[in-house]
């Protein structure tokens, strides 16, 4: 039995399927034939914006937050460090540096705090901004742009 003929059918097969993909995607990238360049943009904004710009600004975000809790726990570690030395009497030697870090900490805790409060809001109102493109969209295409 030739074996070689075997090995090159699949090796042919794949090339064709390749090809086949490839001509798929530009058709599809093509668009339909005669939309206008509005209706294109308003398709293209909306894919744009649900690949893209929201995961971005997502993880964005998520780095942020994440970046304001470690710094939150370094300033409770700080404090805990520095209110060693306020227990004298008459003194504290790192009361400045001890304000600074108290300072610190509240500024960490509120940017924390808007962080979360504006990812909550991307996520709450995601799914409106979406419907609001493709209503745009569909207006535009009724209007026969």
């Amino acid at each position: 039995m030739n074996y070689r003929l075997l090995v090159r059918i699949p090796t042919v097969l794949i090339v064709l399927s390749k090809m086949l993909f490839v001509a798929c995607l530009i058709v599809q990238a093509a668009g339909p034939a005669g939309e206008s360049p509005e209706i294109e943009a308003a398709r293209l904004r909306i894919k744009l914006y649900q690949g893209q710009e929201y995961p971005l600004q997502r993880r964005l975000l998520n780095s942020k937050i994440n970046i304001a809790k470690a710094q939150i726990q370094s300033y409770e570690r700080q404090l805990a460090e520095y209110e060693q030395f306020t227990k004298f009497k008459y003194s504290a030697p790192l009361f400045g540096q001890l304000e600074f870090t108290k300072v610190g900490l509240v500024q960490a805790e509120e940017n924390l705090k808007n962080l979360i409060e504006e990812k909550s809001l991307l996520e709450r109102f995601h799914q409106d901004r979406m419907r609001l493109m493709q209503l745009e969209l569909q207006m535009l295409q009724r209007s026969g742009l």
